[in-house]
């Protein structure tokens, strides 16, 4: 049976990281992995079909956060953690009067 393949990286003052900075990490390139060996070097069917109606197709990750509160969700995008936060509370802000939420 063949064992899985694992790599290691060195990650800049581990001390930063607090543990589920560690899971995001680990999820964020378990996902890009996963993403890269579903089709190889081909494009998948879904991509192909989109080709041939006419679609310019690009795709890549992104940070979605959510904020809650009460009744009201806010939801922003980005494509680092800090831009998706910035965005976020910009949203957020949205909802004060006068600097009162």
């Amino acid at each position: 049976m063949n064992e899985p393949r694992r790599i290691a990286i060195e990650l800049p003052g581990t001390e930063a990281f607090r543990d589920d900075d560690l899971e995001v990490l680990r999820t964020t390139l378990q996902t890009i992995v996963t993403l890269s060996m579903e089709c190889r070097d081909e494009p998948c069917e879904s991509s192909r079909r989109m080709h041939r109606e006419g679609w310019d197709v690009h795709w890549g990750l992104t940070w979605i956060a959510r904020a809650r509160r009460g009744g009201v969700t806010e939801e922003a995008t980005g494509s680092t953690r800090s831009e998706v936060l910035v965005r976020l509370q910009q949203l957020t802000s949205l909802h004060e009067v006068d600097g009162c939420p």
